[in-house]
């Protein structure tokens, strides 16, 4: 086979990264209208959407072992065909079982992907990772920013039976993949298989808690509003149209952020980009709920989005350097677990929705921002990465 090159890989890892988050984001924007069809409450709707986030995180260490037996190359082929064959079955069935299993399949691909992903484009060796990682990281949340408004006009032109049609461009991907991607030596990643993958270990390293503690409050709050907004919109009778346009905006910044953090952290450091980015965030994140006016929401949310992706990337990298020979398991620390332990807590505050109220809810999300910019105080120096 003809060798791929540094920049080839990235880009069809981006690819790979943008093609699978596109199923995922398929769901948020969706939410209004399986909430009517399904006859289900508000907190009922966003305690499903946080179950599957617990689902799906918790089964990426895994993955991430999964791919250390397999090979990462394969894991990001296997996990794009489950999300790509799945996720678009959700408009072609009227039963909440077969919608919920469907959208568990496709949720387990996508968390399968996103430890062996990051850990492939971690092998690559490029001398400026925490860019590397942060072009990586674009191609998940382009996927993001183009998704929402894509499938509600979708959905609005075609209905969501045609939905089906979508797994095409997956497959294709998948394809691409099989064809241009190389493997690497797993056994790089030392991980040992008989004491949990290798995690209790992995935690007990300086700074890894601190950091999976930023990372599960941060990700609270882009959680919440991003499963919520749709429905607080509908509650303040805009249409569905405007919640796409809200979480396709609000990436776009993000995705726009995400660079800009991931530069400034090969400058700075991550540790202080953290710092930076949450305490900005948060006010933002605040005055997004302080008023009913659409345009003024957007604005807020588009400038909270900005600031707080600033880490989304470059703290993978960072925690693989606390981990330098276990980026796979690394990268399930702070993307898998993490969120994971973020969807718990979602999950949990989604079931008092119904009795405080959405607003409550959403203004107690922004607040997490600031407890993440406190604990961002006492994160450790970066260490040097090893290839």
């Amino acid at each position: 086979m003809k060798e791929v090159s540094a920049k080839t890989q990235l880009t069809l890892c981006s690819l790979n990264h943008f093609t699978i988050d596109s199923y995922s984001a398929m769901l948020n924007p969706l939410l209004p209208l399986i909430m009517t069809i399904f006859s289900l409450s508000q907190g009922t709707t966003a305690f499903i959407s946080a179950s599957l986030g617990v689902i799906a995180a918790f089964v990426q260490p895994f993955g991430a072992a999964l791919g250390v037996k397999i090979g990462e190359k394969r894991m990001q082929v296997i996990s794009i065909l489950l999300s790509a064959i799945f996720i678009p079955l959700i408009g072609s069935t009227k039963s909440l079982i077969f919608l919920i299993s469907f959208l568990i399949l496709g949720k387990i691909g996508n968390a399968f992907f996103h430890p062996n992903a990051a850990a492939f484009v971690g092998k690559i060796g490029f001398k400026k990772s925490n860019t590397a990682m942060s072009l990586f990281s674009i191609g998940g949340t382009l996927a993001g920013a183009v998704t929402p408004i894509f499938i509600v006009w979708y959905v609005k032109i075609f209905g969501m039976a045609s939905m089906y049609f979508l797994m095409l461009y997956g497959l294709v991907v998948a394809i691409l993949s099989i064809f241009l991607l190389p493997r690497y030596k797993e056994s790089f990643d030392r991980v040992n298989q008989e004491k949990g993958f290798g995690l209790r270990d992995s935690i007990k390293v300086k700074g890894v808690k601190v950091l999976m503690t930023v990372i599960v409050l941060r990700s609270l709050t882009l959680m919440m509003f991003s499963n919520l907004i749709p429905l607080y919109l509908k509650q303040l009778n805009y249409s569905l149209v405007w919640g796409g346009y809200f979480l396709t905006l609000a990436t776009l910044a993000g995705t726009l952020g995400n660079y800009t953090g991931a530069m400034l952290s090969d400058k700075w450091g991550s540790k202080k980009v953290n710092m930076f980015s949450l305490f900005l965030a948060f006010p933002f994140g605040l005055l997004t709920f302080l008023t009913t006016n659409v345009y003024l929401m957007l604005a807020m949310y588009i400038s909270m989005s900005f600031f707080s992706f600033f880490t989304m990337a470059s703290n993978i990298s960072y925690m693989q350097g606390f981990l330098p020979h276990r980026k796979g398991i690394a990268s399930s620390l702070s993307m898998g677990i993490s969120w994971g332990t973020s969807s718990l807590l979602f999950m949990g505050i989604s079931l008092t929705i119904n009795s405080v109220g959405l607003r409550t809810v959403l203004l107690f999300g922004a607040f997490s921002l600031l407890l993440a910019g406190f604990f961002s105080l006492k994160l450790p120096g970066e260490r040097k990465m090893e290839f």
